[in-house]
């Protein structure tokens, strides 16, 4: 099996980071080939909506969105990685996820149906309802490309580096079990 993290942090060593590595470790020692993707050091484009890459599922902004499409393709497993801010993923994650229109076909077939997501938040808030709107518009964008969610780990209060609680690194550990 091999999984792919959109890791949309763009601190490389903060609490999302924590809560990747213990989910990563924890697949890594079921035997899963874990790829992680740095998306604050790549160049992705805002989507256009020109569907122009209906047809073929290739979108004509030449960016680094091709290689993410062919990781995303290789992978049974999408782990989608990210602070909350402002209610929402990062504007890196975002970015890719609003690209996710070319994983469709012409008729709005999914061309990554099957596949299984799991959803890593932190945010500073210590209100966990911060995180209802992000993990809603993950389910309906994972029902809509026909991807199972398996499920997803959020840590609030995490105001400052290193500040996330063991429960939560511990969750994603346990997350990592429920994986096929």
């Amino acid at each position: 099996m091999n999984a792919i993290i959109l890791f949309g942090s763009p601190r490389k060593d903060g609490n999302t980071f924590r809560l990747v590595d213990a989910l990563s470790q924890s697949l890594k020692e079921k035997g899963i080939d874990v790829r992680m993707v740095y998306l604050n050091d790549l160049n992705i484009r805002p989507c256009q909506g020109c569907l122009a890459c209906l047809p073929e599922g290739i979108c004509r902004i030449n960016d680094d969105m091709k290689d993410i499409r062919k990781y995303i393709f290789e992978s049974d497993l999408i782990i989608y990685a990210s602070p909350v801010y402002w209610y929402g993923p990062s504007g890196q994650l975002k970015l890719a996820i609003d690209r996710s229109i070319a994983f469709f076909d012409k008729d709005y077939n999914s061309r990554v149906k099957g596949k299984k997501a799991i959803t890593v938040m932190c945010c500073a808030d210590e209100d966990a309802d911060t995180f209802t709107p992000s993990i809603e518009m993950f389910k309906r964008t994972f029902n809509l490309l026909g991807i199972t969610y398996i499920g997803g780990v959020e840590a609030p209060s995490c105001t400052d580096k290193g500040t996330i609680r063991d429960e939560f690194l511990e969750k994603a550990k346990k997350l990592a079990e429920m994986v096929p």
